[in-house]
């Protein structure tokens, strides 16, 4: 009998997520039915419990609820009349895919998307990652601001977690999701905690897809405001990427991921004000 089963870490998976009293795969998480060419039988994932499953996997890799439908058939790229937007949200999917479908054979280690709000960067990165976990790779999602808000909580003397305890999957799982990646204000704290974050996958050539809103180049932000005498104000400068994590992680990135810079409309924008004018 020729089972064609994959690998270990993935037999594994199917084993911890299959109905224990299934009929087919009696908790194995296999199945077993004729060969194609009726050459005698194969093994093949059972479908037991497949709803419950897809739940598991995105509970077990700590996925926002609000990112669960995200994956790249859900993924548009037709929210702008601007074609540079359209062409800049093609490449960034395909990019993304094709990261995906040559994973772990591909020479880039990560992805960082960069790009203003509401352009789908989280979106394309949940795609990623539970592409991932489906095929047996282990990974989490982490938001940036709550995993520094869950390590200042673990100093209180009534906390259960420690730092370590809250750092060690941060740093070790295979595929992590670091969202929103510079959004904290950074002080010498943040610097060095992120720092141990990124080095740690760094020297352990982990995979690590990231999201910002931030570019490597510090821009005006918006138009410049005028006085009432047409004279210009000094814009406001908004920060770049290697003002909010440092120079030094920042190069250290260009290692680590493959940049790609997404433009477009805000989508969820764009969603609310065309839900509002059909109401």
């Amino acid at each position: 009998m020729r089972s064609g089963l994959p690998s270990a870490s993935l037999t594994r998976m199917l084993w911890s997520m299959a109905i224990e009293n299934c009929q087919l795969c009696r908790g194995t998480g296999y199945k077993i039915v004729p060969r194609p060419d009726a050459a005698g039988t194969m093994a093949t994932p059972c479908d037991c419990g497949m709803e419950d499953r897809a739940t598991r996997i995105v509970d077990r890799a700590r996925i926002p609820k609000r990112y669960e439908h995200c994956d790249f058939e859900s993924y548009s790229t037709d929210v702008s009349e601007n074609p540079q937007h359209t062409s800049s949200l093609k490449a960034a999917k395909m990019l993304a895919e094709r990261f995906v479908a040559e994973y772990p054979g591909s020479g880039e280690r990560g992805l960082l998307w960069m790009g203003p709000s509401g352009v789908g960067k989280t979106h394309l990165s949940v795609a990623c990652l539970k592409e991932l976990i489906r095929r047996g790779h282990q990974g989490l999602f982490c938001d940036y601001r709550e995993l520094l808000k869950d390590i200042q909580s673990s100093y209180n003397p009534g906390s259960e977690s420690t730092e370590l305890r809250i750092l060690e999957p941060i740093r070790t799982v295979e595929v992590l999701v670091l969202d929103d990646l510079g959004a904290s204000k950074p002080s010498a704290w943040v610097l060095d905690t992120i720092g141990l974050v990124l080095n740690a996958r760094y020297n352990s050539r982990l995979t690590t897809l990231i999201t910002t809103n931030y570019f490597d180049s510090s821009k005006p932000e918006g138009k410049p405001t005028r006085t009432p005498q047409g004279e210009a104000l000094r814009a406001i400068r908004e920060d770049s990427l290697s003002d909010r994590i440092g120079e030094r992680m920042r190069s250290r990135l260009f290692e680590m991921c493959r940049t790609i810079e997404v433009s477009s409309t805000d989508f969820r924008r764009e969603v609310g004000q065309s839900s509002r004018a059909r109401a």
